[in-house]
């Protein structure tokens, strides 16, 4: 009886107490783009240890992010942080997110922290709407054993060596048939015609505007590669590069290709596919006497329009991208891509990714591959078939060039002018 007695009285203490704590704050909804690699890290767990508020982070898979985030930015539902790595410019014109100028002043918070053309890469109609958090550089690679085997005992500082070496690696079967080639300037994500157009001096758009594809620095820079395929033989170049394919298919993986232009992620790549590949890492070569030039693409984390509670959902994006959340981001997953923050990107933890330094020096004179960011895949749709056609077919590349100009042109003035009516609609 005693024992029945307290404890029906443990239980209104309890449901008093329960009652007392009110009821539990909503957290705020991170939407992260989805990956394979570091899915079991969960970005927000470091956050809400110090917080006085929650977030909880969902993972959103990259082929449904834009379709679903747009979706619920429309519906007036959109999570309160989200993280992308297209353009900001192409959501920033579409008036997707939120500004965070007064953010910025109010804290003073220091924007010298990133480096400087990804911060440019925040920047739209004079505002702020994000802030970066990763990035990735491209530099040389070239495959040892194949130099040893070629007797090649210098590196390629300028295409003009890149030439020279690849006609003593290029290797032909006894039917005359290409199953090895020294480069091939049209296979990979950087292509070799848009590394030199930026090395003499290209812009691709005047004034953010006008697109200048047919000029006579994108003409060189095509015609150095359309040359460069057609001293091979464009059919044993097609031939070779039919046999290519994913993973331990890959032309530089596999053996095939002794050098390329290819990104800081990718030395796990041939680690998981070709751990005995051996191989090298420089400086991008130059042309007629520039500097070396590279690219570098840009996670960024920004508040959707209509978020809830814009105020904590920039002290969580401050969070995500300082220096104590990069480093242990970095430590506790297998991430390949380096920290925005200069802080973190320079850190010793860095030191683990092979060829580190290269990647860095790359990374400085890195630019951006949004050249047109209201426009962004149709410039590159049209800039790869422009390349194609010059390379296979006879036609005039000045009208190729004027054509993929024109296209372009077309697609812009279009997001140009919805740009500016929805500024209107929005009073902006």
């Amino acid at each position: 009886m005693k024992s029945s007695f307290y404890s029906t009285i443990g239980i209104y203490i309890l449901i008093f107490v329960s009652g007392c704590e009110g009821p539990k704050k909503k957290p705020l909804i991170y939407w992260n783009v989805g990956s394979a690699t570091n899915d079991d890290y969960v970005h927000s767990d470091l956050f809400n240890k110090t917080s006085d508020f929650e977030v909880e982070t969902i993972s959103i898979p990259w082929t449904e992010y834009d379709k679903k985030t747009l979706t619920a930015i429309l519906s007036g539902n959109p999570p309160d942080i989200m993280s992308q790595f297209a353009p900001l410019k192409t959501w920033a014109s579409r008036r997707s997110l939120i500004a965070l100028n007064d953010f910025i002043d109010e804290d003073n918070y220091d924007t010298t922290q990133f480096f400087g053309f990804l911060w440019d890469e925040m920047k739209w109609n004079n505002k702020i709407y994000g802030i970066p958090i990763n990035t990735t550089s491209y530099a040389f690679f070239y495959n040892k054993d194949i130099f040893n085997d070629a007797n090649i005992n210098y590196l390629p500082e300028s295409w003009d060596d890149v030439i020279k070496i690849a006609n003593r690696i290029n290797k032909f079967d006894k039917d005359g048939k290409l199953v090895r080639a020294g480069f091939l300037p049209n296979y990979g994500n950087f292509m070799t015609s848009n590394v030199i157009g930026w090395q003499l001096g290209e812009k691709y758009i005047i004034n953010g505007k006008h697109i200048s594809l047919n000029t006579p620095l994108v003409k060189e820079s095509f015609v150095w590669v359309r040359d460069f395929i057609h001293e091979i033989g464009l059919n044993n170049v097609l031939h070779l590069t039919g046999s290519f394919g994913f993973a331990d298919q890959h032309g530089f993986i596999s053996g095939k290709v002794g050098m390329m232009i290819l990104d800081s992620a990718f030395p796990k790549l041939i680690e998981k596919y070709n751990p005995a590949l051996r191989y090298r890492v420089i400086p991008i070569p130059s042309y007629k006497g520039s500097k070396s030039v590279s690219s570098g693409g840009v996670w960024w984390a920004g508040i959707p329009r209509g978020a809830k509670n814009p105020k904590n959902s920039w002290e969580f994006i401050k969070f995500l991208a300082s220096a104590e959340n990069q480093l242990d981001y970095l430590l506790n997953t297998d991430e390949s891509l380096f920290s925005a923050n200069k802080l973190a990107a320079i850190d010793s933890i860095n030191y683990k990714f092979p060829y580190y330094n290269i990647f860095m020096d790359q990374l400085k004179v890195s630019r951006s591959p949004s050249i047109v960011p209201l426009a962004h895949d149709i410039f590159w749709r049209e800039y790869k078939l422009a390349e194609d056609r010059i390379i296979m077919s006879d036609q005039n590349i000045d009208e190729i060039l004027e054509t993929a100009q024109n296209n372009v042109q077309t697609s812009l003035d279009k997001s140009l002018k919805y740009y500016e009516y929805i500024s209107t609609r929005l009073n902006e």
